[in-house]
């Protein structure tokens, strides 16, 4: 879509998207240029299959989301928010709000799974990856044969272990600026990466708040769970 959608405060209710999409949301993608704003949502979004770029708006972000809200359940694989799957360079989330709660194995946010853009004044009201199964090694996966080779149990499934779980965002290269978290993000001893505001970032975190419990097994912070450096490369 790459038009202007005022939704004028209107709700659309009983959201159900089930199908193997990707992205995935009431919106696939939002083009530059294009705008969605003052639209509410409730429903679910949980789409089969690959189900990367899941989100309650938009799956994939590279315009303007502003002033909306959704209520409800999103989950995904990879890159999975509240408002947006995924939020591009390019993209601009502003004053949106998400309530409900949101399920993903990497990049998963109360607004955005990935942000790469900006997140202005937003409000996640949304638990984030607080339930999980027992993610013990898988025995039937295991080769007892002799070997040197102690690289191989790493290759165990152990899928259900989240890493990037924030929030607000996963995981942010861009900007969250004046964004509040509400909820309850992460589970007990089990996840990496986990942040009340974002769980992985290498961007900038500005006027920020958390208020809600943070839980996981390592790398975990109230307002950041891992703060990466930031790197600005200039070739001349």
């Amino acid at each position: 879509f790459g038009g202007k959608f005022d939704g004028k405060g209107h709700t659309i209710r009983s959201l159900s998207l089930t199908d193997s999409l990707s992205p995935a949301g009431l919106f696939g993608v939002l083009q530059e240029g294009g705008s969605i704003s003052d639209l509410n949502v409730e429903g679910s979004v949980t789409p089969e299959g690959d189900s990367e770029k899941v989100g309650g708006i938009v799956g994939e972000n590279y315009g303007t989301v502003a002033g909306c809200t959704f209520t409800g359940t999103v989950s995904g694989k990879r890159s999975v928010g509240g408002i947006a799957g995924e939020n591009a360079a390019a993209g601009v989330i502003r004053a949106c709000t998400s309530s409900g709660a949101v399920f993903g194995e990497n990049m998963t946010g109360g607004i955005a799974g990935c942000n790469s853009g900006s997140l202005l004044a937003c409000r996640n009201g949304a638990y984030v990856n607080i339930e999980s199964t027992d993610p013990a090694i898988d025995l039937e996966n295991l080769d007892l044969s002799f070997s040197l080779d102690l690289a191989k149990l790493t290759q165990l499934d152990t899928a259900n272990v989240a890493t990037d779980t924030g929030g607000v965002a996963g995981y942010s290269s861009g900007l969250i600026s004046e964004c509040v978290n509400a909820a309850a993000v992460g589970y007990q001893h089990i996840g990496y990466n986990v942040g009340g505001v974002v769980g992985r970032s290498s961007g900038q975190i500005l006027a920020c708040s958390n208020e809600g419990a943070v839980c996981g097994r390592k790398d975990v912070g109230g307002i950041i769970g891992q703060m990466e450096p930031y790197i600005r490369m200039e070739v001349s």
